[in-house]
Formats: C-alpha cells, structure tokens, sequence
C-alpha cells in the first residue's frame, strides 16, 4: 500500500495555466482595474508636479513677503531709533540748562547769605 500513489490531491498546474484561467475568468475585469489603476496613477502624478509648483509659488510669495515686511520694519527701527536719539539729546539740554540754572540760583543765594552776614556784623 505504501507504493500507491495518493490520488486525493489535486494535479499541479503550471504557471501558464494558472495565467491561462485566471484571463479566462478574471481577463476583462483584470483589465479595466489595471486600465483605472494607471489612470489613476497618472492623476496623483499630475497633482503632485501641481501641487509642488503651489508649493514653490507660495515659498516665493512668502519670501518676498517676508522681504518685505523686514524692509519696513528696519525703517520703523531706524526712525525710532533715531527719535529716540533726539529725545535723549533734548533731555539732555535740559539737565544742562537745569544745571545752569541751578548754579545760578546758587551762587546769587550765597551773594544773598554772605551780604546778609556782612550786614549782620
């Protein structure tokens, strides 16, 4: 019994015809899901190329606008910058003129003091 060949299992096939009945099922379905699939394919590649211009275009508008953005907000800081030096020059005339004054005030109190103690003598 050992020398019988088991006939319960099926006959191999060969590759070709596996491929030969699965055409002969599945050949027109196979076909337009292939024919679908590469169209498809061509539509993701096609809005990745446009996508990746919007992408460039953006980055450009973006940079420039950014550019832009840096140019008048350096003369924003230039003119408060320079403001700002007006200001301090300005107060600064104004403790010398406060000085001044004050000395003044000063030396004619102490010409007061020392008539006063002169005529008190």
């Amino acid at each position: 019994m050992s020398n019988k060949k088991n006939n319960n299992q099926p006959p191999q096939l060969a590759s070709n015809d596996i491929s030969t009945i699965q055409n002969i099922l599945f050949g027109q379905h196979i076909q337009e899901i292939e024919k679908h699939f590469n169209s498809l394919e061509g539509q993701i590649g096609n809005t990745k190329d446009e996508q990746a211009k919007n992408l460039q275009e953006l980055k450009k508008q973006t940079d420039s606008r950014l550019d832009d953005l840096e140019k008048k907000y350096a003369k924003k800081i230039e003119g408060l910058e320079e403001k700002l030096g007006q200001q301090v020059e300005a107060l600064e005339q104004q403790i010398a003129n406060v000085s001044k004054s004050d000395k003044q005030n000063l030396a004619a109190m102490l010409q007061q003091l020392s008539v006063s103690l002169i005529k008190a003598e």
